[in-house]
């Protein structure tokens, strides 16, 4: 393995002072969001992972959809 001296202050400085673009925000970031935490029975969980361990979703994609589906069956959306 080769040692390498580190890089010089001046190509540290290059590259700090040459800055850059912050990614874009996607359309679902820039839409208003509400966090908060939540505490869901054990038993609700099992079922829940169970159910969505067949697709690969994750619990809060899972919980998402299952709150937009009832709304939309409840024609609240």
């Amino acid at each position: 393995m080769t040692i390498q001296k580190p890089p010089s202050n001046k190509k540290i400085n290059k590259v700090i002072e040459r800055g850059g673009s912050s990614p874009k925000a996607s359309s679902q970031q820039e839409e208003e969001v509400k966090k908060f935490q939540m505490v869901i029975p054990q038993d609700l969980c099992k079922l829940i992972d169970d159910d969505r361990n067949i697709t690969g979703t994750s619990r809060r994609s899972w919980l998402l959809q299952a709150a937009k589906e009832k709304l939309e069956r409840e024609g609240k959306i």
